[in-house]
């Protein structure tokens, strides 16, 4: 067993790294048909009301 520990070691880094690729790829695909990601929390909707650019001027 301990002879075929590096290649299973290897193997868990090649499955984590390519979980990772798909995840990028997923969240990409999901940018491009679904209105992209928003990041901000939602600033950027807040500011847009009447309410808000009140505050501002």
């Amino acid at each position: 067993m301990a002879n075929r520990l590096p290649l299973l070691i290897t193997l868990a880094g090649v499955a984590v790294l390519f979980l990772s690729i798909v995840f990028v790829f997923a969240l990409v695909l999901g940018a491009m048909f679904f209105d992209g990601i928003e990041f901000t929390g939602g600033h950027t909707d807040a500011m847009t009301s009447g309410i808000a650019w009140g505050l501002v001027a």
